[in-house]
């Protein structure tokens, strides 16, 4: 183990850190290790590579355990929870534990598509279900066949099992073989190892949802005060946080309550009034709604709209409705009930009609908007426009650590989730050469909305800036598009041209793996979409790409959506803009740029095909501007490859 320097780092680091310590290494642990010993919350940007999950755990884990402290390490994807858990391997003595829910980890829903499709609370009443059936089972002396995993869990040794898992700290994947090669319950396994483990690590949702964070402190046995939490990748939170808050309801979730409505016998509401005959009102005044109020994909509504129109047409007071609503929810718990007694996924959308029309009317107005969104499966929405609803919590934990490559502007990060003034909020270096990596930008070629819709020209000229970058550049390149329809719209006749791997829109996950694994394999032009799956969460080294080109700025669409959001931060901060178009816009850049140099021996070139790339030069200070990009690019891997 490399030692690091007891006169910079505290003595329960010093022999803890497992690599040769790089620049700017021993700089984070010190301000993690000292914002913790103050009980204080940390929030830093440091680049993709720099080792930021090694340098958050080291401090981390050497405080908890020196305060009696237990740690929460949450993640985004299954890819990153893996990579916390192979970096804690590495440090000496300490028990980690990798937690997901049951839709990746009960083994009877593996085989069972419905089972995999059903929620967090559906799956627990399904589970519960089983459970009992095994329970009593074994007390009668019987072979349970209800779930055969739990039942093995039941009848294992535990010590068994907990000795494996601290000798090997395996990941979630690794569990479950294990699980499945001894017939035992890996959810239900976890639940019972987890007071033991000094870190769990685990999806966001296991903290930030209320009822599951409740579940995940009494299997810890611990309070909030008594938690470190950590969170991974967190520029992904504020957009995750508001997700979580809001509501919606489908066209498709209308017509399935109406087909339930009929499979119940369609039981009566008021006087002649019944579900089915609700669901259709229902969805007439949403397709209404649609026609009314949405310009493009979406629209804002008033905020009593659907009510008024409710009320209207059924004849009905706010009482009336409200009893209407409760009598709704009787029949979808009927529902669950009888699926429950069936042994099936205890869904009801009947039962979730209600609950969606139960918060609709509740909606605090001053934190969400009411939309309407427009397309194939038109649906109401009560949009949270304030994440830290959700994110609040955090201040009442010991201390809490966010990091990311991508979070600049840290202030609106900081505010948007709700943390203190006084929040430690720094901004690391790369650690990798700074000429290992340049930016150009052209002028006279723009995305923007005007220059697009004068005529052809504008697309012509983005078009054949791209053509030349992907004929006469040897080297593994991704185009980055702002949007599908300008993906196909300027990319389109290049496909046609030339054998480009494309990430096209709603391609499922298996296949979008096996078209990235072909381009890092076989090389040449990947076209994608900025923001998307592969501008953020993939990993491509080395040579397995080495330019990336972006085509425009990427500021948020002008949807209702974005310009309600933009209105409640100039409220709240008077810093609308700077928030919520400048701030994302930014963090698509740095995720995209960001994936051309994650070592000291890569080499990097991205081209922003848009004049107005200019106004970011605070945030790329490697930016510089260019007549021939294609000249540029070739002459920066000349120069540095002849180094």
């Amino acid at each position: 183990m490399a030692l690091l320097m007891e006169k910079t780092l505290p003595s329960p680091m010093k022999q803890l850190f497992p690599y040769e310590p790089r620049k700017n290494q021993k700089k984070i642990m010190e301000k993690i290790f000292e914002n913790l010993n103050r009980g204080r919350s940390m929030v830093y940007q440091a680049a993709t590579g720099s080792g930021k999950t090694i340098c958050t755990l080291t401090p981390v884990l050497s405080y908890a355990e020196k305060h009696d402290k237990k740690i929460v390490y949450l993640t985004r994807t299954n890819s990153q929870q893996k990579q916390v858990i192979y970096e804690t391997r590495k440090l000496d003595e300490f028990y980690a534990l990798g937690i997901q829910g049951r839709n990746n980890t009960c083994l009877l829903a593996h085989d069972d598509e419905e089972l995999q499709q059903g929620t967090a609370e559906e799956l627990s009443k399904y589970c519960s279900d089983r459970k009992k059936e095994v329970r009593e089972a074994i007390d009668e002396g019987k072979e349970s066949y209800a779930c055969p995993y739990y039942a093995g869990m039941l009848q294992c040794s535990l010590d068994e099992v907990r000795s494996w898992v601290k000798e090997n700290i395996p990941t979630v994947d690794e569990f479950l073989g294990y699980c499945q090669e001894k017939n035992l319950c890996a959810y239900e396994l976890s639940k019972a190892l987890i007071p033991e483990a000094d870190m769990v690590v685990a999806p966001y949702i296991y903290f930030f949802l209320t009822y599951i964070r409740r579940n995940l402190l009494e299997w810890m046995n611990v309070e909030l005060d008594d938690l470190i939490v950590v969170i991974d990748e967190a520029h992904n939170l504020p957009g995750y946080a508001r997700d979580l808050a809001s509501i919606d309801i489908s066209n498709t979730s209308l017509e399935r309550a109406l087909d339930e409505s009929f499979e119940i016998g369609d039981p009566e509401l008021k006087d002649d009034f019944t579900i089915s005959s609700f669901c259709r009102l229902f969805e007439d005044i949403l397709f209404d709604i649609v026609k009314e109020f949405v310009i493009e994909e979406d629209g804002l509504i008033p905020p009593n709209e659907v009510r008024s129109e409710l009320l209207n047409l059924l004849g009905i007071n706010t009482n009336q409705f409200k009893g209407i609503i409760k009598d709704m929810k009787v029949h979808g718990e009927i529902v669950q009930d009888k699926k429950r007694k069936d042994k099936k996924l205890p869904r009801s959308y009947i039962h979730s009609l209600s609950e969606f029309l139960k918060i609709w009317l509740s909606l605090d107005q001053a934190e969400y908007i009411k939309l309407v969104n427009g397309g194939e499966n038109p649906s109401l929405e009560g949009f949270c426009l304030d994440p830290s609803r959700v994110t609040e919590v955090l201040n009442h934990c010991h201390a809490s650590i966010h990091q990311s490559a991508t979070l600049e502007p840290l202030d609106e990060y900081r505010d948007s989730i709700g943390l203190p003034y006084d929040t430690d909020t720094r901004i690391f270096p790369s650690p990798f050469p700074e000429d290992n990596m340049s930016i150009f930008y052209k002028d006279g070629v723009s995305t923007q909305y005007e220059a697009m819709n004068r005529s052809d020209k504008m697309i012509n000229k983005l078009r054949s800036e791209v053509k030349t970058l992907i004929q006469d550049v040897d080297n593994n390149t991704i185009v980055f598009f702002p949007s599908y329809r300008l993906m196909n719209e300027i990319g389109g006749p290049l496909m046609d041209e030339y054998h480009i791997y494309v990430e096209d829109q709603g391609m499922n996950q298996p296949d979008l793996m096996d078209t990235v694994e072909r381009f890092k394999s076989n090389g040449g032009v990947l076209f994608s979409v900025i923001g998307g799956r592969i501008s953020e969460g993939m990993d491509f080294p080395g040579e397995e790409l080495e330019v990336a080109v972006i085509v425009g700025i990427p500021y948020p669409k002008p949807t209702a959506r974005q310009k309600g959001l933009r209105h409640y931060y100039d409220m709240k901060f008077n810093k609308g803009w700077e928030y919520t178009i400048k701030a994302p816009t930014v963090r698509k850049i740095l995720q995209s740029t960001g994936r051309l140099v994650r070592s000291e021996k890569d080499l990097g070139a991205a081209v922003i095909l848009d004049e107005r790339a200019i106004h970011f030069k605070q945030y790329l200070p490697n930016l510089h501007l260019t007549e021939y990009t294609i000249t540029s690019v070739k002459d920066f891997f000349k120069e540095r490859k002849d180094l």
